[in-house]
This record gives structure tokens, sequence and C-alpha cells, in this order.
């Protein structure tokens, strides 16, 4: 592989990395809070035999939470991208600050250095059911224990991105709206523009250890299928949609965002499915909304400015 391909395969591998029904909550598993900001932020560190390692999740705190009030609280769940941490939307995205004095239950769950946001295929390997804990003991224990409401959204960047997407054609009905910030929308992505999403998922595999095949199944196959976003958009109607991305270009627009010197392959890549991806919700009559934007990157530029645009839609 060119010297100049390898780290933008390695970005691409990771966002689309890895997403069956979700398992129930469990007995033996144990939660212990850690306070970062008193009365606004709270880390959950939960030990489950669904993962391999233990469940980190951040909790931003909506005004006058109590666990104990009579109320409860509507829910936006924000996913981080491939190689990323359940804190990076507090650190890196500003989540607090675009967020503000809104009433709402944030929620930004880790996954794992290299599982994604979904059950691996291979029972013989450590466990690794990632959806499972989040959209099955999470789901239940943020409404046993921390007030959460039904009234819930999804949304994440990159690797996140295909995951928000993926939860909410997987969980139909769950989440009254789902976003997409240059996500890894299909797992069948041919390339042109960026890099093929197989070449990607293979290089993915092999940083974790393991094979495409013990991740997904067969390529192709009905579990490699049914977690591939691009194969469930018939499972997103009546969910309100919001697909963003750049087009990883070289130049910059009006207000100076981008490189002129570089192309970005990992957001061409990602734009490439976008385009494809919301073509297919036109075709199907699917309403959706769609920020496609010039010289936009894979960065923190992007994703908190599409937080900051989409956030009154999530929250209708």
């Amino acid at each position: 592989m060119p010297i100049s391909l390898a780290r933008p395969l390695a970005a691409l591998a990771l966002l689309l990395t890895f997403a069956m029904p979700a398992q129930a909550a469990t007995a033996s598993s144990e939660v212990t809070e850690t306070v970062v900001r008193e009365g606004r932020v709270l880390d959950l560190t939960i030990t489950s035999p669904l993962i391999d390692l233990p469940g980190r999740v951040r909790l931003l705190l909506p005004p006058g939470y109590s666990k104990t009030a009579d109320r409860r609280w509507p829910v936006l769940w924000l996913l981080h991208g491939g190689g990323g941490s359940y804190s990076d939307w507090d650190v890196k995205g500003a989540v607090d600050a675009i967020v503000g004095d809104r009433e709402v239950l944030v929620v930004m769950p880790d996954t794992g250095p290299c599982s994604g946001y979904m059950d691996w295929k291979d029972p013989t390997l450590p466990p690794h059911k990632w959806e499972s804990f989040h959209m099955g003991e999470l789901y239940d224990l943020l409404k046993s224990a921390y007030r959460a409401d039904d009234r819930q959204s999804i949304a994440g960047l990159s690797m996140g991105g295909g995951g928000a997407i993926g939860y909410a054609a997987r969980h139909p009905g769950r989440f009254q709206a789902a976003a997409s910030f240059s996500g890894a929308l299909d797992n069948d992505y041919p390339g042109s523009p960026g890099l093929p999403a197989m070449t990607a998922i293979q290089s993915g595999a092999l940083l974790c250890g393991v094979t495409v095949e013990q991740i997904y199944g067969p390529v192709g196959g009905e579990y490699w299928n049914g977690h591939n976003p691009a194969r469930l958009i018939e499972a997103l109607r009546g969910t309100r949609l919001y697909i963003a991305t750049g087009d990883g270009q070289a130049g910059k627009d009006q207000s100076g965002v981008g490189n002129p010197l570089a192309v970005d392959v990992v957001e061409q890549s990602v734009y490439g499915m976008a385009t494809q991806f919301t073509s297919r919700l036109g075709d199907l009559d699917i309403p959706v909304r769609v920020n496609f934007k010039p010289y936009h990157r894979h960065d923190w530029v992007n994703w908190q400015g599409e937080l900051r645009r989409s956030l009154d839609f999530l929250l209708l």
C-alpha cells in the first residue's frame, strides 16, 4: 500500500468497523458512578458479561436533573467514531456548550477500541455484544435508574454515524430521529470517490486481530446485509433522518473551512456513501434532511457544526 494512503485507510477502517437484536439487561452487571462535573456530567462504568471490557458511558445532565425526580427527560444518544471514546463529544465536541440548558439527557456510550456498534458474529470470540449492551442493558438501565423517557433520538459521527442509522433501523420506533455526520452508510460501497468500503473493512478486521467473517459472517450473507445501513433503508420509514457530510475536496469555503492543498479521502468515501444513501431514500419516498458541504473534512469543525445545525431537528 502506498505510504500516502496508510493513514486515511486506517481512519476509514475504523469508521467502517462494525452492528443482532439487543439482549436484555443482566442481573450480574455492576454500575459505578463517577462525578465529572457536579450537577452536569456523570460517568457510568458498567461491568457486563455482554462485553469483554468495562462499558463506560458519559451522561450530560439537564438543568434540575435528579435520579429521584417525579418527571422523566427525553434522551439524545451521541455515538463516537472509530478509535474514539465515550468522552469525545464532551472533550472534543463541545456538547455542553452546544446543548446548553435544553432539557435533554445526553448519553455518550463507549464501544471499545475496535468493536463498533454491533454484536460480532463468531460466538467463540470474547464477548463483543456492543449492540446488545447499548440497546438492551444500557437502554433499560437509563429508564429504570436515570429517569430516561421514551422520547429518544440518536446521532453519531463517522463510524458512529453508521451506528446511529443502523441502530435506528434495527430497532424501528425506538428513536424519533436519527442523524449521521460523515457516517459510514454502505459496507458494499465500491469507492470513487474515496476508498472502497471492503478495503477498509478488511484492514479494520486485521487491526482487531480477527477476520471479516468472524465479525460479519460471509460477505454478502444474511448477517452482513443485516448490519449494512444501506440494506436497511425501508426500516427507517417513520424516523426523522438527518444526513450530513463534507465532500473532502481540496479547497476552502467562504468561512475558511477546508484545506486548499489536499483532499480528504475518508470524507470523500463517506460523501459517496451518503449521496447514494439519500438518493435511495428519495426513491422510496422516505423524507430526509440533507447537508452536503463542499471542502468540509473528516474533523471536529465539521461535526460540531452539524450537531449545532441538527439539534433542534433531533429534539422536536
